[in-house]
């Protein structure tokens, strides 16, 4: 009797639960003169204070012809649900980082969720937190 009282309470929990989700993520801005061995990089982050340093998960894309005109489209596997924030960039030559300037300027595409902007730097958790839902169309444009 015990273990069914429990086996219903856990089940009423469900929907309590996270759930991974699945959606869209259209990129625009990509240096479509720099696609040939380039990969897109997607960060998520899922907490302020790992924000940038330390993701959740991360997924990498090839980038092929489908991306010519600067654009491509991805599916996002397993998000959490709730909020979360993403950092993402064109990894051009491949070595697996965003590369940047004397300066510390990056020189290769990059974006953040939100299309947020840090100005002179990346932008807060704050700016690029969203909460997406399955079957919605995450929009960025890189920079």
């Amino acid at each position: 009797m015990k273990k069914a009282l429990a086996a219903a309470a856990l089940t009423a929990m469900l929907p309590l639960c996270s759930h991974a989700a699945d959606v869209t993520l259209e990129v625009e801005g990509l240096d479509a003169s720099r696609l040939a061995g380039a990969t897109l990089m997607v960060a998520v982050f899922t907490d302020p204070a790992g924000w940038l340093r330390q993701p959740q998960s991360g997924q990498r894309f090839v980038l092929g012809a489908e991306a010519a005109n600067g654009k491509v489209s991805v599916v996002l596997k397993d998000l959490p649900d709730g909020p979360l924030a993403l950092s993402l960039f064109q990894d051009a030559n491949a070595n697996g980082r965003l590369d940047m300037n004397a300066m510390g300027i990056p020189t290769e595409p990059y974006g953040f969720s939100n299309n947020a902007d840090g100005g002179f730097g990346p932008p807060k958790f704050e700016q690029a937190v969203m909460t997406p839902a399955a079957g919605v169309t995450i929009k960025v444009r890189m920079n």
